[in-house]
């Protein structure tokens, strides 16, 4: 006997994750940038996360801390 699959949602859709913005924690991305389709392929993400200063930057802020 092997197992059930999982159940479904009332209405029998399966709900999408809702991608969220690594730049506004909290906040799910809004596509603000023409052409993304969300994090993974947005330029600014990419930009601040590829430059040290501006990541260390950032994770500053995450904590609540300032410069």
């Amino acid at each position: 006997m092997s197992p059930s699959p999982p159940a479904r949602p009332a209405g029998g859709a399966r709900r999408r994750p809702v991608a969220r913005c690594p730049l506004r924690p909290g906040e799910p991305c809004t596509l603000c940038v023409p052409g993304a389709t969300g994090p993974q392929d947005c330029g600014l993400v990419y930009l601040v996360m590829d430059d040290d200063e501006l990541r260390e930057e950032l994770t500053r802020t995450r904590l609540g801390r300032s410069g």
